[in-house]
């Protein structure tokens, strides 16, 4: 290189700077459906999620993913630890790092955080629009922090029709919480009711979301969901071990990961032949809904797909707007040295 100093350098964007980026409901929706109908057509690199597990009830793993036709790569490395709620600390917290599909070398390094929520609750609208009944009226919610508040957001954008939405937590400042930020937004027409246990929030849901943290028990039962209602776990256990076989129809997000996921949770696991995977409902491969009386569950288990392909449009608006922070990675003009040997 004649002694001419190359510097390497990718894009930092703090928790703030993505958030400043001011990614929409509808945008998040959209970008999600893009990832799914690439994981549908097979054009995606998204291997189940390795991760360890340094506390009994936690996790980190790591979640890489390849997008075929929109060309990104990247890799989210992401803890989940529910002791964290007492210490005012995230219970989720990940970054994000996109990769040039070319080089291999990073292109950014951003907080995920904040887009694990949005592609979280993204992807049960995705699955609503093309699951749930569309005259659904009423909507509950078991669990009203972060996954609560943001998926009573998106569904009602996706389902207008909404107009009851019921609410159960164990820890009342969670629903105080709720109350205080999501009533507002939804306005005088939509009717939110507190309910005094999880049966009074299933019994009568259109679509049941069930986000509450890790449960070792059962605590929603099959039995409580109506005729035609769609349910949406946003974590994998809670349910009844057979509740697989009790509901009409299973949806999943991809079939080797869930199985990954579950297969010590529920028992019997239908066939991956009468499973269809969202990604094929959504280009139209396999059918959705079929009848108004269809009682459907979606498990969408997180996929990293979602995460890369949320976290380039980030990006591609962040230095639009003149966001974020430009960091060295490797000076090519400076030969990697040998190490000392004491």
């Amino acid at each position: 290189m004649s002694g001419e100093s190359k510097k390497l350098e990718f894009l930092y964007l703090s928790h703030a700077d993505v958030v400043k980026v001011g990614l929409t409901v509808s945008e998040s929706v959209q970008l999600v459906t893009q990832s799914f109908s690439e994981h549908g057509k097979g054009q995606v690199e998204n291997p189940p999620k390795p991760g360890v597990h340094p506390q009994p009830d936690a996790f980190i793993h790591a979640m890489p993913a390849y997008l075929k036709e929109s060309g990104i790569c990247g890799i989210k490395w992401v803890s989940g630890v529910p002791a964290n709620v007492p210490k005012r600390l995230p219970t989720i917290a990940g970054l994000i790092v996109l990769n040039d599909v070319t080089t291999g070398l990073p292109l950014a390094v951003l907080d995920g955080t904040y887009i694990t929520a949005l592609r979280t609750s993204a992807a049960s609208g995705l699955a609503a629009r093309h699951l749930a009944r569309p005259d659904a009226q009423v909507l509950g919610i078991v669990g009203t922090g972060v996954q609560g508040k943001y998926h009573t957001l998106v569904l009602r954008h996706v389902l207008p029709s909404i107009k009851t939405i019921k609410l159960f937590d164990t820890w009342k400042p969670s629903i105080e919480s709720y109350l205080k930020e999501i009533k507002p937004v939804l306005g005088e027409g939509v009717k939110v009711e507190v309910m005094d246990s999880i049966e009074q929030v299933l019994t009568g849901s259109d679509v049941v979301v069930t986000a509450t943290g890790k449960l070792l028990e059962p605590v929603f039962f099959e039995k409580w969901v109506k005729p035609g209602a769609l349910v949406l776990p946003v974590h994998c256990a809670g349910w009844e071990k057979d509740v697989l076989t009790k509901m009409d129809m299973v949806v999943v997000d991809d079939w080797p990961q869930f199985v990954s996921m579950v297969e010590s949770v529920y028992t019997p696991l239908p066939s991956k032949d009468s499973v269809p995977t969202l990604g094929e409902v959504v280009i139209g491969r396999k059918p959705g809904r079929q009848s108004n009386d269809q009682r459907i569950i979606n498990f969408n288990v997180g996929l990293a797909v979602h995460d890369i392909i949320v976290a380039s449009k980030v990006v591609e608006k962040a230095k639009q707007m003149g966001l974020g922070t430009t960091l060295e990675f490797m000076n090519l003009g400076c030969p990697i040295p040998l190490p000392k040997m004491m």
